[in-house]
């Protein structure tokens, strides 16, 4: 129950909720199956990253799509690669309320570091008869004034750079191109994933100096370098799938400030069968 509000013509009418309550069927209340919050659009999302979707409707979007392809979400195993930032971690929340929890590939700015035996162990999990939802992409986060490449965090006064590894690469790829710094050596074990981030940034060192908004570009530039790899370890290792398809969704993850939804950027959505070969692209 709530409010319904209306809207001039061409325009998308809203519904406040207020209360949302199940019953059985005597009648009797069973639960408050209200979200503990309700989280608004963000639109200065929109002038940054156009094309942009709330959780809400990439969710909705994403399941009528793969439902059309014969996918049972009952039988579905959505599996993630996105930054382990816990600003991340909505999207794949609100992907459990419809697929049931994720299996998880994902590392620092969101590049599938589980790689080929991570996938292989995922594949192993996914239910009889069923198939995969691969979720991959870098974040970056929008703050209350549009700017890109930072966002409000929960408990704190000031902003700070979001992705993290990833702005920290972009400096490193920049300094490298302009003769200030060598390309880093394979470091300890303690940081090898940062060190990744960056060699696999490198390529797109000219990209990003050119950039009119650096912060913009960025979570491209790591789009493609992703896709890329998210291709190998998928067309390597689909055989481990053992009668279903896989659904790659890749694109661009994006923070907001607190209380607004997150966002998603889709820039491709496509379907393989357990050859590893592509059967269709799902969305143009």
């Amino acid at each position: 129950a709530g409010i319904q509000i209306n809207t001039p013509p061409e325009y998308s009418d809203y519904f406040l909720p207020l209360s949302f309550d199940l019953y059985n069927s005597k009648g009797e209340f069973v639960k408050d199956i209200m979200p503990k919050t309700i989280t608004r659009p963000f639109p200065k999302v929109l002038d940054v990253f156009p094309g942009a979707l709330t959780n809400a409707e990439l969710i909705d979007k994403v399941t009528n799509t793969i439902e059309q392809s014969g996918f049972n979400k009952d039988k579905t195993l959505v599996a993630t690669s996105l930054c382990c930032d816990e600003v991340n971690r909505p999207l794949e929340t609100d992907f459990s309320c419809v697929y049931d929890t994720n299996f998880h590939m994902g590392g620092l700015a969101g590049f599938p570091f589980g790689g080929l035996t991570s996938f292989g162990a995922m594949a192993s999990h996914i239910p009889d008869g069923g198939d995969t939802l691969v979720v991959f992409g870098p974040h970056v986060g929008v703050d209350s004034k549009g700017n890109a490449g930072t966002v409000e965090r929960r408990g704190r006064a000031n902003g700070g750079s979001c992705c993290g590894s990833a702005v920290a690469a972009s400096g490193y790829v920049a300094d490298v191109l302009n003769g200030n710094a060598k390309e880093a050596s394979l470091p300890a074990i303690v940081d090898a994933q940062q060190y990744f981030v960056g060699k696999m940034l490198l390529p797109y060192a000219k990209q990003l100096e050119k950039a009119d908004d650096k912060m913009v570009e960025l979570p491209y530039a790591l789009y493609d370098a992703q896709k890329e790899l998210m291709g190998k370890i998928v067309t390597q290792k689909a055989d481990a799938v053992a009668d279903g398809n896989v659904a790659v969704l890749g694109g661009i993850q994006i923070n907001t400030p607190e209380g607004f939804s997150d966002y998603y950027l889709p820039l491709s959505f496509d379907l393989y069968n357990n050859k590893g070969k592509l059967v269709k692209a799902l969305w143009e």
